[in-house]
């Protein structure tokens, strides 16, 4: 009973600090997600105009592809609007916006991920294809999940098995149909090299970047379930904004309305808590099982 007690309080604790560092509206991310998408159409346009190099255009949307995932993660969390209810479609519409450079759609996306929650490293969670070590991530299953992208009956097939409803399911479908045609009218303009260079490359390195940093990263060797332990903590120098918060990816899962801007402070205030907790504190190559190390000396 006294350890029930002990947890009980210590999770009240953790919502306490949590709410502190819940904002009403998450501004940062409504000006995160209108510098990125200012950056990349001022890439293409400068580019195009031969103001700048085609590689520095590709590089500067590559960083965009990597970063704007965040502003589709907060959206599907409808952590942007945050308390402000009201607003959820500000949520709706960057995440949209964000999707559409992504490749990917909303309500698939917002569906798909939290099931993930719910079901971290368990073995239908729907990121388990990241159980795997580095490089047969990198060059075996990491190939993959990219190429199904722009499979439509895969997208298809997954929300049938998400049980989205109709309009959930025909919104990620016309998303798809939109992507698909945006395509093949650059295309037929005359652009597949601007096509190629400035959005299709970017998009599989930024993608690429994002998935080992934010799914294989966070959650190696993707075997524990607990609450302190499905995740980890990255501490490097830098990492913090490398990352855009997710090295505390912990403090996310623990308590997923918390915005990526805030989750380093929350983690600093819970530190002593989570330690208590044999939570994962590790620099950025993984260590999934250090209690087994620390015997093995």
């Amino acid at each position: 009973m006294t350890t029930l007690k002990r947890a009980v309080s210590t999770i009240q604790h953790e919502m306490s600090v949590g709410r502190k560092n819940t904002p009403d509206f998450a501004w940062p991310t409504v000006f995160l997600a209108l510098g990125l998408l200012s950056a990349f159409a001022g890439a293409v346009f400068l580019a195009m105009n031969g103001a700048i190099p085609y590689l520095a255009a590709a590089a500067i949307n590559t960083i965009v592809i990597y970063a704007i995932y965040t502003v589709m993660h907060e959206a599907v969390h409808m952590n942007i609007s945050s308390r402000r209810k009201g607003l959820q479609w500000v949520d709706y519409t960057l995440g949209s916006l964000a999707g559409v450079l992504l490749w990917q759609f909303f309500d698939h996306h917002r569906a798909d991920h939290l099931v993930h929650h719910r079901i971290t490293n368990h073995d239908d969670d729907p990121d388990i294809s990241a159980r795997a070590g580095l490089f047969g991530y990198l060059f075996i299953k990491l190939p993959v999940v990219l190429l199904s992208y722009f499979n439509p009956l895969a997208l298809y097939r997954r929300c049938q098995e998400l049980q989205m409803s109709r309009g959930r399911t025909q919104r990620s479908m016309a998303g798809f149909a939109v992507n698909s045609a945006l395509v093949l009218a650059i295309v037929a303009l005359g652009y597949g090299y601007e096509l190629l260079t400035l959005w299709l490359v970017p998009w599989w390195i930024g993608q690429s970047v994002m998935l080992l940093m934010f799914t294989w990263s966070p959650h190696h060797d993707h075997q524990e379930t607990s609450r302190y332990r499905n995740t980890r903590v990255v501490e490097m120098p830098g990492g913090n904004a490398l990352l855009l918060g997710q090295g505390y990816h912990l403090i996310h899962h623990m308590m997923p309305g918390i915005p990526w801007y805030r989750y380093k402070k929350t983690f600093q205030d819970l530190r002593p808590v989570l330690e208590q907790h044999d939570v994962r504190i590790e620099g950025v190559v993984p260590n999934p099982n250090p209690r087994a190390a620390e015997k093995a000396s």
